[in-house]
This record gives structure tokens, C-alpha cells and sequence, in this order.
């Protein structure tokens, strides 16, 4: 934590205004729900530039808190989530725009559109480089964009500027990358853009491995089937599997203790292994995330969706 308050309070020191700005294009093709990134360079002109640097900059400027990233955390307003690089795809992304040869100039307007994803690259003199990354509207297909009609509002009317060659941005930044950390403004679609599902997938997939290898349930396959490709399943099984609890045998002595005690439910096998059917996988997944707490001021209980230690802001 103290990691990404300090990586946010560097960057916000950094004058990004006076930044030298490259631009890029991102296309994403999917084979077998893995996804393939091809990077794109494009020409822009100064005043391009200067806007590139001031919503990258504004965005900055506006956020004074990171905290780090939770499977179940929706939007925090200005506030960002926070997590490594090298924990999504875009650490591969910026392999090839840090790399030795630059990404392939675009030289026609045909070859922007179906363009996934576009990158600012914001370079300060001896400091790192600075990526800013928006994605692109779904309606960015060669097919949608031939059905626009194109207009801008000029002496007190609306004039068709026809077939002109558009790529819109706006003022919005979803993510921005420095040094080895992602900040994250927009999650959902931070999550969209990387093909985050498919690490919820590998999540899942490993975890049940460890559950297995663990004998911490009876069957561990059946959280596999029961989770299967249910988003609040998937978010919440990663959580999980990122918080750890599930390895700390004094935490599972403690959670069956707790369970019979107060009646959850929690299911256990005669050799003392966890049950989990259709009805309970969602108690069972909240349980061992420690997502079952106790108010300290009057005792009553409470599930959450997310949670934040004290001190950890």
C-alpha cells in the first residue's frame, strides 16, 4: 500500500505538461478467449498533443488516492486502484512500445478502424515513461463507422462534413501506467480492454488446483463447476485466491468454530473436508475471503462486498 501512495505522490510531482506525447493505436484479436495485442504508431499534430497531455495531466492532478486493486472494489470516483504491471497484459503492450524497434507508422485511415484501445505515451526528461490509455467505443467497426453521419455545428447550424476521415477521442483516461504500477480510473473498463475475464478464468482454474492439493474441500472440482463462468463467482473466487486466507490453517480452524457456533451453515465432510453445493457456493467463496464481519461499536454482523483494513489508506 504504502508502495502505491508513493508511486502516485512521484507521479503527481512529475510537470506532465511540458512532456514530449507519442500515440497508439491498439488491435485485439481473440484466439480461444486469449487475446493477441498488435501496436500500432500514429502521427499527431501539436494541438493533438497538448490535449493528450492535458487529460492525461487533469487526470492526474485530481486523484490524490490509490489503494490497492480488489476483484470486488467498483469506481472510486477520483480515487484509483492500484496494481503491478506485470500482473496484466499490458506488461506485453508495453514490451513492444519500449522495445528497440518502433511499432509499425499507420499510413492510411482504413487501417484505425476496428482499434481496440489507444495509448499516449507522456516522456519527461530522466524520468520514466508515463502511458495513458483509453478504450476504444465498441462502435469503432468499419460497418458502424460508415453508418455515422458526420456533423459539426457551424454559423448557427449543424453542416454535413460527409466522408472526412474520424477518430474521435475524448477527455476521459481509463488507466495510466508508470514505473511498474498500473493506475486504474475506470475499472470496468480497465478490465475490458485487458481481457482481465481471462485472468479470473486462470484464477479460478488454479486455485481449484491448490483446494485439491490443499484436501481442503471434498471435492474441490465442484467449486470449478459451480463458479464456471459466473463474473460475481470469478471476482470473487481471484479475491480469494489474492488474499490467502485459505492457506492459514488457524483461519480454517477458526472459520469452522465460528460457523457452527452462530449457524452459517458451512457444510463439512465426516473427515472434516468443506462441502459446497449451488445453494452455498456464494456463503462459502464470502466466508473464506473474510468477508463475514462483526461490528466492534455494536456487535451486529455484516457481509461485504469490499473492505479495506484500517491504515491501509
Amino acid at each position: 500500500m504504502n508502495e502505491l501512495k508513493n508511486k502516485l505522490n512521484t507521479v503527481k510531482t512529475i510537470d506532465w505538461d511540458s512532456a514530449s506525447v507519442s500515440f497508439y493505436v491498439v488491435k485485439r484479436k481473440l484466439i480461444q478467449r486469449s487475446a493477441k495485442y498488435d501496436i500500432f504508431h500514429v502521427n499527431v499534430d501539436e494541438p493533438l498533443r497538448k490535449k493528450l497531455r492535458g487529460i492525461t495531466s487533469g487526470k492526474i492532478k485530481k486523484s490524490n488516492v490509490a489503494i490497492e486493486y480488489d476483484f470486488n472494489t467498483a469506481d472510486l470516483d477520483d480515487d484509483l486502484l492500484g496494481l503491478p504491471t506485470t500482473d496484466t497484459d499490458l506488461h506485453a503492450i508495453l514490451q513492444t512500445l519500449q522495445g528497440d524497434e518502433e511499432p509499425q507508422t499507420v499510413d492510411q485511415y482504413n487501417a484505425l478502424l476496428g482499434s481496440w484501445l489507444y495509448i499516449a505515451r507522456l516522456d519527461v526528461k530522466d524520468q520514466p515513461p508515463l502511458f495513458s490509455a483509453r478504450r476504444v467505443s465498441e462502435g469503432w467497426t468499419t460497418k458502424k463507422v460508415m453508418q455515422l453521419i458526420n456533423m459539426v455545428f457551424q454559423n448557427n447550424m449543424l453542416v454535413d462534413i460527409g466522408k472526412q476521415e474520424i477518430f474521435r477521442i475524448d477527455d476521459k483516461v481509463d488507466f495510466f501506467t508508470y514505473d511498474g504500477i498500473i493506475f486504474i480510473a475506470d475499472k470496468k473498463n480497465f478490465e475490458t480492454a485487458l481481457n482481465f475475464r481471462e485472468g479470473m478464468e486462470r484464477n479460478r482454474d488454479e486455485i481449484v488446483k491448490e483446494f485439491s492439493s490443499l484436501g481442503l474441500f471434498e471435492n474441490a472440482t465442484a467449486v470449478s463447476d459451480l463458479v464456471g463462468n459466473n463474473l460475481r463467482h470469478l471476482r470473487r473466487l481471484s479475491q480469494v485466491k489474492k488474499a490467502g486466507y485459505y492457506k492459514d490453517p488457524n483461519f480454517l480452524a477458526s472459520l469452522r468454530k465460528v460457523s457452527e457456533e452462530d449457524g452459517w451453515g458451512i457444510q463439512y465432510s465426516p473427515g472434516g473436508k468443506l462441502l459446497v453445493t449451488e445453494d452455498d457456493i456464494e456463503t462459502v467463496l464470502r466466508v473464506l475471503n473474510n468477508d463475514r464481519l462483526t461490528s466492534k461499536i455494536n456487535a451486529e454482523n455484516f457481509d461485504v462486498d469490499i473492505k479495506h483494513k484500517l491504515g491501509s489508506r
